[in-house]
């Protein structure tokens, strides 16, 4: 088990730092523990400071159920509606209080379809249940439909004495004892991140002291480019692995631009194979997760993006700056086109009686060329039928004409 899993916290007395934020918490939990409604919450700050930590930890010591959210779950308003507004509004199945949480809240909603706003405001007015919220950045556009709605609670990193207390702590208890200096440098490095810390310190046990000039040191704002030269110009597995499980960088945007820029550093054929292949390990593992939501396969992704370091034998090449990934580029710029062609799919799959990848990848070019290549008077016939029984809206209906 790894250390930040082995030492989650249980009440909210084991968290360390923000203090009036932890008494906040506490004060939610007692109200809703009494049979109040209080006003819904939303903890935000910097990753790792212990904001999701704190609100299982009040849940876990008032007895709550949780029924928790990421950004990986539910994002149409059909979904929230149906699974949401239920449970927001009756007891739990082993308690009377169920505590629902939407946990970064700021990348949840950017997966939102049109409504899902609307799902989420209705259940904070009809409510029975806590709600609580957490995000990056309380101030970000795509939440302020909730600015009102609740009360912002503000977390902030970790003091350094706090966290070197909390590392030796941590050691003893492991049967470790490490120098004050290499706790202080951990300390350091993580910028205040507990969960970093703890992966940094774990590091250190697993591979000594010397170690430590791999650790890396954590500037949230400008991690992918050092995150890429940990992967790439590092023979080191474990410090790549700690950087890959330590940073921001989203594993999928993470795999594109390990993708993209393995040809720009790996000149031998057999260090491109054998990085394509760890590669291949990490995205199989990651579409695993995705698609059964056991997220522990995440690990996996970790290790085989990690394994990409060890792929190079020393044959590494400086010269080529790396690359954006031209996949997301593409995913950008057709990002509308395919908006279109989704909900023209959603519309006509009734009646096509298949699949809406199938319409998009057959029927649809096939409509668009008949559309073209037909008479006037029978494109006007086709794109009215559109309109009148298929109930196509205007840009959609432009999708075939702008074939012709």
């Amino acid at each position: 088990m790894l250390l930040y899993e082995k030492y989650t916290p249980h009440s909210l007395k084991e968290l360390i730092g923000n203090r009036l934020g932890l008494e906040r918490i506490g004060r939610f939990a007692a109200e809703a523990k009494a049979g109040k409604r209080p006003k819904p919450i939303m903890v935000y700050g910097p990753s790792g400071t212990g904001k999701t930590a704190a609100l299982r930890a009040a849940a876990e010591e008032g007895g709550f159920e949780v029924l928790e959210l990421t950004s990986s779950d539910y994002r149409d308003a059909d979904t929230l509606k149906k699974r949401l507004l239920p449970a927001a509004k009756s007891r739990g199945l082993f308690s009377s209080v169920t505590l629902i949480l939407f946990d970064e809240i700021d990348e949840l909603s950017s997966r939102f379809d049109k409504g899902a706003e609307s799902v989420v405001t209705q259940m904070l007015r009809e409510a029975r249940q806590p709600i609580a919220f957490t995000a990056n950045d309380f101030w970000d556009r795509r939440i302020s439909f909730l600015r009102t709605h609740v009360e912002r609670i503000e977390f902030r990193k970790a003091d350094s004495k706090e966290l070197i207390a909390y590392l030796r702590k941590v050691s003893e208890a492991e049967g470790e004892h490490l120098e004050e200096g290499v706790l202080r440098e951990i300390a350091y490095r993580s910028d205040g991140d507990v969960r970093a810390a703890l992966n940094d310190l774990e590091m250190v046990f697993m591979g000594g002291n010397d170690i430590i000039d791999n650790l890396v040191v954590r500037n949230r704002k400008v991690e992918i480019f050092r995150l890429l030269d940990r992967i790439f110009m590092t023979n080191s597995f474990l410090a790549a692995k700690s950087a890959v499980e330590t940073s921001d960088v989203e594993l999928e945007m993470l795999i594109n631009w390990v993708d993209e820029n393995i040809p720009n550093r790996y000149w031998l054929k057999k260090s491109l194979d054998q990085a394509y292949e760890q590669l291949s390990f990490a995205s199989r593992f990651f579409e695993m997760a995705e698609r059964v939501r056991y997220y522990g396969y995440v690990r996996y992704t970790n290790v085989g993006i990690a394994g990409v370091s060890i792929s190079s034998g020393g044959n590494t090449r400086y010269v080529n700056p790396y690359s954006f990934p031209s996949r997301v580029k593409y995913l950008s710029s057709t990002k509308e086109s395919r908006g279109v062609q989704n909900r023209i799919a959603y519309k006509l799959s009734p009646y096509l009686h298949t699949n809406r990848h199938e319409i998009v990848s057959s029927y649809l070019p096939l409509f668009r060329r008949l559309v073209e290549k037909a008479p006037e008077e029978r494109r006007t016939a086709f794109t009215e039928s559109l309109e009148n029984d298929f109930k196509l809206d205007k840009d959609e209906i432009e999708y075939f004409i702008a074939a012709s």
